[in-house]
């Protein structure tokens, strides 16, 4: 059910194996404190960080250009922890992928306390995507951005680099930090999770048997 992903979340082709990592000697730079460096780095990174941003958060969010910015900006404090595991822009997009995982916890807290406040007393129990939203679904991307609101962060950034992004699980464990088979026991339980989301949504079933 979910070996086929739709063209709106389908990632790119990884770069080739032993690619050169092109951001490796201006991050040095960057390190060392040289502000020149730190702009050219920021501009070469914001295009990767807006297409990231754009997949996590749906293309049609307002605030995807702050999110951007603010994830390249973070990558920029976070570099001194950057330890040459994997490449920078892995380093970076998945800095991207937890600010944009952020903003849509953040969202989706303040849309269940007003409808908290509006009397909706199914608010406390819905964590699938909005009626309005399924009805519309023309793919599971809807509900795979959901599910990242959901989900533990562990497993929705997991499965957020994998699905969305396209890493390997070689690549989520270098990015991470964490063991190869924790990545895998993380992506199997997010997918189970997408899985019962799906279950539960009469039309992303559809969508779902139209995409096997």
């Amino acid at each position: 059910m979910l070996r086929s992903l739709p063209a709106s979340i389908r990632p790119p082709a990884p770069p080739p194996e032993g690619r050169r990592d092109e951001f490796a000697e201006l991050v040095q730079a960057v390190q060392r404190g040289d502000r020149a460096a730190t702009r050219t780095f920021l501009l070469a990174l914001v295009p990767a960080l807006l297409r990231v941003v754009r997949r996590v958060l749906g293309p049609g969010h307002q605030d995807v250009e702050d999110v951007a910015y603010e994830a390249a900006y973070a990558v920029v404090e976070k570099l001194p922890q950057f330890r040459g595991e994997g490449t920078v822009l892995h380093f970076a997009c998945r800095i991207a992928v937890l600010t944009a995982m952020n903003v849509r916890r953040r969202e989706a807290t303040q849309k269940r306390a007003r409808r908290r406040d509006a009397g909706d007393v199914d608010a406390l129990e819905d964590d699938g995507p909005d009626p309005e939203q399924s009805a519309l679904a023309s793919s599971l991307a809807p509900a795979v951005r959901g599910l990242l609101d959901t989900l533990p962060e562990e497993l929705a950034e997991a499965f957020a680099l994998q699905v969305i992004l396209g890493y390997t699980v070689a690549e989520i464990a270098d990015s991470s930090g964490v063991p190869l088979e924790t990545v895998r026991s993380r992506l199997r339980l997010a997918k189970q999770a997408l899985r019962r989301r799906v279950l539960r949504h009469p039309r992303l079933r559809e969508v779902a048997r139209e995409g096997t």
